[in-house]
């Protein structure tokens, strides 16, 4: 299939490990790690990344909020705890149940569903709730949090595993409002003590907060970009440089390799490239082109290629730099070639998104291989 469409995206799981003991340095040995695998953990395949924190044994549960990606990890093996962000309707809590899938909860009607389920299965099951803290998205209003609680515990075959709320931030202004907003939620987390309720598992940090020195009451944390090396905060907020990228290349081949014809549609003669390679990864396998006033290179045996052209299923290059480049040459998209790189950011940069849009674009699109610290 390779000489087919010669088309590879390769991942380093080692870099998984890394990133964890990275991690760990910050949160203390104590803390719970629940592992953000949300869409196809971030890119990088649910299924590969649950079998390796499987392996490494420091993980407490997964997360993610796609079935799907709940069955493929099921399916490879792995029997960590899988809690389900929110997304599902109520009527899907018994196939949730029925996979060993932990639901979280957020409305009355949610609760109900899952207790009906666990009656009708005979067993008791676990449910998280997520409390909104104040992000404006999913989860029990803050101030009505501890009342849910209690109506939780009245209801039939629930056991109250976890609460959780999330407070994602970019910059230093976000930053000063999750800090208040963390502060409201600790005293939430008092006030659950206080009155009684036990909740084994309780988080509100994630990889931003981590990484910028918020801080909290909870015994948990939820790391999601920083799992996969990719910065999830301004550089001026935190240095990240010590998490590795487990997005290691994007590489394809050439399939031609040549003069330009004559007339290259949209260049003056002056700047006609002296030659022109294609390979064949286009929009349809997750490259996007530059955006206005910004242009994008890749990698031919170490020399810079700009990007001339994006279509449907194949990228045009500036081969002019490399005029010995032939048919099958490599070429490199994303990592590393004769000492030059592309990273994920400047894939993002070109393209004027965040990292984790271009991770998405790419996402089950391309041939995938997993390494484990070797040399490609």
């Amino acid at each position: 299939m390779e000489a087919v469409r010669p088309n590879v995206v390769e991942f380093d799981l080692s870099a998984i490990r890394h990133n964890m003991r990275a991690l760990r340095a910050i949160s203390g040995p104590e803390i719970k790690y629940i592992a953000a695998l949300k869409a196809n953990a971030y890119g990088h395949g649910a299924a590969a990344v649950a079998r390796s924190l499987a392996d490494d044994g420091d993980t407490f549960a997964l997360a993610t909020g796609s079935f799907e990606d709940a069955l493929a990890i099921r399916t490879a093996g792995v029997e960590l705890p899988i809690m389900m962000f929110g997304g599902a309707l109520p009527e899907a809590a018994p196939l949730l149940l029925a996979h060993d899938l932990m639901p979280t909860v957020y409305d009355r009607d949610g609760a109900r569903a899952a207790s009906q389920a666990a009656r009708a299965s005979g067993r008791s099951v676990s449910v998280y709730v997520k409390v909104d803290a104040g992000l404006g998205r999913l989860g029990v209003p803050l101030p009505d949090a501890l009342e849910y609680l209690r109506e939780l515990e009245r209801l039939p075959g629930l056991r109250l595993e976890g609460v959780y709320t999330h407070l994602s931030f970019y910059d230093e202004a976000e930053r000063e409002w999750a800090r208040g907003r963390m502060r409201a939620f600790d005293g939430f987390l008092r006030d659950v003590e206080a009155a009684g309720i036990e909740v084994p598992v309780t988080q509100a940090l994630a990889s931003s907060c981590m990484v910028a020195g918020l801080t909290s009451i909870g015994n948990a944390v939820c790391p999601g970009h920083l799992l996969y090396g990719v910065p999830s905060v301004a550089p001026a907020v935190a240095d990240t440089s010590a998490f590795r990228p487990v997005l290691r290349s994007i590489r394809s081949r050439l399939i031609h390799a040549g003069p330009p014809k004559a007339g290259m549609r949209g260049l003056p003669a002056r700047e006609t490239p002296a030659r022109i390679g294609v390979i064949p990864l286009g929009l349809a396998d997750g490259y996007r082109p530059a955006a206005a006033g910004r242009a994008a290179h890749a990698l031919v045996n170490g020399a810079r290629a700009p990007i001339r052209g994006v279509s449907l299923e194949h990228i045009t290059l500036d081969l002019s730099a490399r005029p010995d480049a032939g048919v099958g040459e490599e070429v490199v998209l994303l990592g590393e070639s004769g000492g030059e790189s592309i990273t994920l950011g400047d894939l993002a940069e070109w393209q004027g998104t965040r990292l984790h849009h271009v991770l998405m674009a790419f996402d089950g699109r391309l041939p995938a291989r997993y390494v484990d610290g070797e040399e490609p």
